[in-house]
């Protein structure tokens, strides 16, 4: 097959687990020149702009587990489907009912001040630093929100344990959006129809290439959209067992320049763990 397009996520799989790139990646998707290189991530724009700068060729953008396409050189949006104000509100009845951290992802993204100090607490400690360099720290997110009353890309609701985040789920499950699961015990809303996959499947559309011309490189439950849109669907090492059973093939782990191998793969169709 003649891949044109490949989708890669970004935490997990293009970044290392201390949240950053490998010389032997960057090199290998600087290199590229054949195929489109995509990031396909669950983070808002703002939070990629310090990846780029080591990407350069890299010129679109799937954000928001496919909520925003867009193209970077052109600082155009290509497609954005949003949750509604009605749905933002109740998520934040959600937030009510539990101790959770919400993150509001949208061209900008909004953290509580108090909650990003106590970060770990939600499984996210990982991304302090970042939250506290990127992100518009508030006192209170829902006065905040009050402010804007706006349709919202993505709502990140990070819990301290599963048990938690299932409670959240079976109290959104019925309303008209859609809910991924990510990290240990996060929980990903977006609008209803949207994920990774409808973002990629409006990039193709937009570029005019075939979507069994595209492969995707992920380690999550919001790659799996991805993995059922592309032609080619390759699992990260650290992926769990079900990630892995979703894919292609398997290859190395983020920290041991897995992306690398992937698009090595891609390019010679050989030297790749098979399932």
């Amino acid at each position: 097959m003649n891949y044109k397009l490949v989708a890669i996520d970004m935490d997990g799989t293009l970044l290392q687990s201390n949240k950053t790139l490998s010389n032997g990646v960057i090199e290998a998707i600087q290199k590229e020149k054949d195929m489109e290189i995509v990031i396909c991530t669950g983070r808002c724009l703002k939070e990629c702009y310090d990846v780029f700068e080591h990407l350069n060729n890299v010129r679109y953008l799937i954000t928001t587990n496919g909520a925003l396409v867009y193209d970077i050189k052109e600082k155009k949006t290509i497609y954005e489907k949003s949750m509604s104000v009605s749905l933002v509100h109740k998520i934040f009845e959600a937030c009510h009912r539990q101790d959770i951290m919400m993150h509001i992802l949208d061209y900008d993204c909004f953290l509580e001040k108090e909650k990003v100090e106590r970060s770990s607490v939600y499984g996210m400690g990982v991304y302090q630093s970042m939250y506290k360099d990127i992100s518009t720290l508030v006192d209170h997110m829902e006065e905040t929100y009050q402010k804007m009353e706006k349709p919202i890309q993505k709502i990140n609701l990070y819990h301290r344990n599963k048990k938690e985040r299932q409670n959240t789920i079976d109290f959104l499950k019925k309303e008209d959006m859609t809910l991924t699961l990510a990290e240990n015990s996060a929980l990903e809303c977006t609008a209803k129809g949207v994920d990774k996959g409808i973002g990629l499947e409006k990039l193709c559309e937009y570029l005019q290439i075939k979507r069994e011309q595209c492969a995707s490189i992920g380690d999550n439950h919001n790659d799996l959209a991805t993995f059922q849109k592309a032609g080619l669907a390759i699992a990260m090492g650290n992926s769990s067992d079900e990630i892995k059973k979703q894919a292609h093939i398997v290859v190395s782990d983020n920290d041991h320049d897995g992306v690398k191998e992937a698009l090595e793969y891609i390019r010679n169709q050989k030297g790749a763990v098979t399932k």
